[in-house]
């Protein structure tokens, strides 16, 4: 552990670690952060009894007061842990990196790689949850996406009904996992409609269209669960579920989301939760870099989303 007074927190270096983008990742678009204060603290959910939805008697006859309604605020806590992790540039490599290299950018894009693929694997699990979200699973066959009888706009279309009958909001984001969406893709029933509609060769924006969301995601992002040293095994992070969802533009007060992450703002020499560190060790002869996020990603309105569950085979 360095001493304290040889840590620097480089803003530069932070700025890099959140500017950077893993394109295979959404966990980012779906579980939108929201910046907060304080490590950990409560926050209110708005009216969970629906009393917004309920029709009362608001006749009021001469002299008489008005028909008194209410509505309850329940509340739950978050905590933003600290995810960190750290990397060394011996003095070798930085005396021996050639023009186009640049080692410390390195480090940190690939520690924030990293932890943005925890991210990405912990939020598929929270989602894959059971009972976590409102949802259905295939369990025949014949009716999986990758059948050429199978039609997913039907299925598409139960799970908008039940996003907007819990919830009174449109759906505007389906997930496709590449796996899933390449079956969409050849699905006669899907090519069928979309040549119809005149749409052409047809990507996530054309599904779109076809589904009436905003958009399709496609997350690629795959995890290497071979024992260190041996040759990679890669799988899928999001397998083979579809889901349909509700997420705000602008998450804030009042706004109906299905997952929120929570992103301590505050933490000591951060920006907006996120911190690049870096110190000498000379007995090592080497620069250590450390990345660091303090995050909770938090089910708030499960409601808001639908899970198609073993959507291909």
């Amino acid at each position: 552990m360095p001493d304290i007074a040889q840590v620097h927190h480089d803003v530069a270096l932070t700025n890099v670690s959140i500017a950077y983008r893993n394109a295979a990742l959404i966990a980012g678009d779906i579980a939108p952060e929201v910046a907060v204060r304080r490590q950990s603290n409560r926050y209110f959910v708005y009216d969970p009894a629906r009393e917004g939805l309920r029709p009362s008697d608001d006749q009021r006859a001469p002299g008489a007061e008005a028909n008194e309604v209410a509505f309850d605020l329940s509340s739950d806590s978050y905590f933003c842990d600290d995810h960190a992790l750290e990397s060394v540039i011996p003095d070798e490599e930085r005396e021996n990196a050639d023009a186009p290299l640049a080692p410390e950018i390195d480090r940190v894009e690939f520690l924030t790689d990293k932890i943005q693929l925890n991210r990405e694997i912990a939020l598929a699990a929270l989602l894959k949850g059971e009972g976590a979200i409102p949802g259905t699973s295939i369990d025949d066959a014949a009716q999986r996406w990758d059948d050429p009888e199978a039609d997913p706009v039907d299925a598409i279309e139960a799970a908008r009904a039940a996003i907007i009958g819990a919830t009174q909001l449109l759906p505007n984001t389906l997930v496709l996992p590449f796996e899933v969406y390449h079956q969409v893709r050849n699905n006669p029933k899907v090519a069928d409609r979309v040549a119809y509609a005149r749409l052409g060769t047809f990507g996530p924006s054309e599904l779109a269209q076809l589904f009436d969301v905003e958009r399709v995601l496609v997350p690629r992002a795959v995890r290497n669960t071979a024992p260190r040293g041996q040759a990679p095994v890669l799988s899928g992070i999001w397998g083979k579920d579809a889901f349909l969802m509700h997420v705000p533009a602008r998450p804030g007060l009042k706004t109906v989301a299905p997952v929120l992450t929570f992103a301590w703002a505050q933490a000591a020499g951060s920006l907006r939760g996120v911190s690049v560190q870096k110190w000498r060790e000379e007995r090592r002869k080497a620069t250590m870099i450390r990345v660091q996020k303090y995050y909770d990603q938090k089910l708030v309105a499960p409601e808001a989303a639908y899970r198609i569950a073993n959507a291909v085979s």
